[in-house]
Formats: structure tokens, sequence, C-alpha cells
């Protein structure tokens, strides 16, 4: 399974918009467990930086095994402006 953050596009972007991601997920079935990060792609300075630059996030992979599989989000920042909200997904994985 891979697990991808897509760049905000609700708001404008400036370099404390782009936050790294803790996914924490859970295979129900099997019961195996993981942490993994989904960083941000470091920022290039030598140069102009392009708007579409700002916010990309290098895919992070799990291998999760096959069954129901739950992950939640969570972000390091804290404050009124942090662009992860709570919640949980799932997903059958073959």
């Amino acid at each position: 399974m891979t697990f991808q953050l897509a760049r905000p596009t609700t708001y404008v972007i400036g370099s404390y918009d782009c936050i790294g991601v803790t996914v924490n997920w859970r295979n129900l079935t099997t019961g195996a467990t993981g942490t993994v990060e989904v960083r941000r792609v470091p920022l290039d300075y030598s140069g102009p930086i392009a708007p579409d630059d700002w916010c990309r996030y290098i895919p992070a992979t799990v291998v999760t095994g096959s069954g129901v599989v739950s992950a939640t989000a969570s972000s390091y920042r804290t404050g009124d402006h942090v662009p992860v909200s709570p919640g949980v997904a799932v997903f059958q994985v073959p």
C-alpha cells in the first residue's frame, strides 16, 4: 500500500503549510501494525521556486499484507493552521 499526500489547493501555500505527516496503520485481519512518514520533497533554493514545487511529497510504501487495513494521519504541527484533519480511512487490500 502506498500513502501519498496531495498539494493543498484551498488556500495560498507558504513554506509553513507543507508539513510531513505520520500515518499509523493496522491490518484488522492479521493484526499487523506500522507507522510511516510521508515527507515533503526538500526545496531546492539554488534558483527560483515554482509554485507547484512548494508542496510535493515523497510517497511512502508499506507492506500491510492482505486484509482490511485502517489508517490514521497526524502531523507534528499544532495550532490553528494545520492542514490535516483528524479521521480514519479503511481499505480492503488484496
